[in-house]
């Protein structure tokens, strides 16, 4: 019963989860062990940090909502925001509006309390390439971006630029010309996903 009582307590010590080699003792055959642990916490994420809300007014102003494409200004807002990849691979940046119109659906919707509606076009701009963007609609919905900052502290001011400007209900961009807001204010809530490639 004893020799039971030892074996038992030896397998507990075996499943228990308690890893450590062993050494080989001084003898014609000599046995030692180790174990392998493959720990999966260092598993790939991704992030995105630093979005903020667009308020684009009569006052707000022109700019190119792509730095090197296109020469006509738009009446909008431009930021920069921050994609995390903690392996610093290719991301694939999802973007999708609460609600899309005009003639073609495409164009991304902005509503006031009124029901009256407002088309706007967003763009992304992939700053350490800007010839990696995108203009996104209901069919054009991602970005794929070459590679996102390794680590948080890395973001400085961001990693994205992000446009906002005005377009006719029709998609029609609307170019050196005045916000069309008509005295209304326009909401629209825009959902950004950023996955691993």
């Amino acid at each position: 019963m004893r020799t039971n009582r030892i074996l038992a307590a030896l397998l507990g010590l075996v499943l228990s989860g308690s890893y450590a080699a062993t050494q080989g003792t001084l003898g014609a055959t000599s046995t030692g062990t180790f174990t392998n642990t493959f720990n999966g916490t260092g598993v790939r994420q991704v992030q995105i940090l630093g979005l903020q809300d667009a308020v684009v007014t009569p006052d707000t102003g022109q700019f190119s909502p792509v730095t090197q494409h296109g020469s006509n200004v738009y009446w909008g807002v431009a930021d920069q925001f921050c994609v995390v990849d903690t392996y610093g691979g290719a991301v694939n940046l999802t973007v999708s509006g609460d609600e899309y119109g005009g003639l073609d659906g495409q164009s991304l919707v902005a509503r006031a309390a009124n029901g009256s509606l407002l088309g706007y076009k967003l763009a992304f701009e992939y700053i350490a390439d800007v010839a990696v963007y995108g203009v996104f609609d209901q069919v054009d919905d991602t970005l794929t971006i070459p590679a996102g900052a390794g680590d948080p502290s890395l973001c400085a001011a961001g990693n994205m630029r992000k446009a906002i400007f005005a377009t006719d209900i029709d998609d029609v961009s609307i170019a050196d010309g005045p916000l069309p807001a008509n005295g209304n204010v326009y909401f629209s809530t825009v959902t950004v996903t950023a996955t691993p490639v």
